[in-house]
């Protein structure tokens, strides 16, 4: 049934499609889907995407209501990580930033019309983007925990539920608030540049607007400000999103925040200033997005690991 690809998120399956490897399966309900048959990304993503991705009835809810049964997927660390490699990098390449006259210069009409699409729709294009790299964090963090348990060529079992909350809370928490702060930063730049310019002296307006001095102003207003708020956000998030409540969303916060923080830093001052030392702020934000990948699978352990006294860091991915 080819109606069944169309029905998945479209921009982010076709991506996952080029990366994912051959001869994998999906199996629920018995049914044994070849990654040949062009169903398996669009599963994957409904299960991601949707509350409930293969509804069954069941006789023990009243007038036969139905219950989710979670897809699980064949795959090895091995694959997961090849696959995840290519689909990220295929989406970065679909969403960096082109010159002005691109639409002019890019060779053949379908060429052309795919580039005038990324052009027309840039903020949609950067969240896909970013939703894509938040999903691979969390496959990329099961993964590994299977890897350092039973090895690459283990099948690794992958909880599509735990998947979908990672990506949400990473969206709500840091994609959307990024787009909207590397914005702030970028306009609020160019007005102190050209105020500067105007007020102070020549060669003291040339070292504080020097590119680097920007650069470092922005990623230090970053780390104090944005990523204190977006460390509560995803903890408070995860816990609230696994059914804990406020109650348990802010004990989650209490217990892991300092230390996520602390990580943050150590990642993210170098970071940011790659990220803010470039020129186009669309750039900016796919930079930022394939970075916070990598801490985002991080982010995803630590949520997921319970809680107890502070330790030193540890190796096991467990989810609560």
């Amino acid at each position: 049934n080819s109606g069944a690809a169309s029905r998945g998120t479209s921009l982010l399956a076709l991506v996952f499609e080029v990366g994912i490897q051959q001869g994998g399966r999906i199996e629920s309900h018995g049914c044994h889907i070849s990654a040949e048959s062009g169903k398996y990304i669009s599963l994957m993503w409904q299960a991601l995407l949707l509350p409930c991705a293969h509804p069954e009835p069941t006789s023990s809810q009243p007038g036969g209501g139905k219950h989710c049964v979670t897809a699980t997927v064949r795959l090895t660390p091995a694959r997961i990580y090849a696959g995840t490699a290519i689909a990220v990098a295929a989406a970065s390449a679909a969403v960096i930033p082109a010159g002005p006259t691109a639409r002019q210069q890019s060779p053949g009409a379908v060429r052309a019309a795919l580039r005038a699409l990324r052009l027309d729709n840039d903020m949609a294009a950067l969240l896909a983007h970013g939703a894509l790299a938040d999903a691979a964090a969390d496959v990329l963090a099961q993964a590994v925990a299977v890897d350092s348990a039973r090895g690459r060529t283990a099948t690794a079992d992958l909880d599509w539920r735990r998947v979908r909350r990672s990506t949400l809370a990473a969206l709500v928490s840091d994609d959307i608030p990024f787009l909207l702060w590397a914005r702030l930063l970028h306009e609020a730049s160019h007005r102190y540049v050209l105020a500067a310019r105007r007020v102070l002296s020549p060669p003291l307006a040339r070292a504080l607007t020097h590119p680097a001095s920007l650069a470092a102003t922005k990623a230090l207003l970053s780390q104090i400000v944005y990523e204190s708020a977006t460390a509560v956000a995803y903890l408070g998030l995860q816990a609230y999103m696994r059914g804990g409540g406020a109650a348990e969303a802010w004990a989650e916060v209490r217990a892991k925040f300092w230390r996520v923080w602390v990580d943050g830093l150590a990642f993210f001052s170098a970071t940011y200033l790659v990220v803010f030392a470039l020129p186009h702020y669309s750039m900016q934000v796919v930079v930022d997005n394939i970075a916070s990948l990598v801490f985002n699978m991080y982010l995803s352990h630590v949520s997921h690991r319970k809680r107890g006294p502070p330790v030193p860091h540890s190796n096991s991915f467990c989810p609560r």
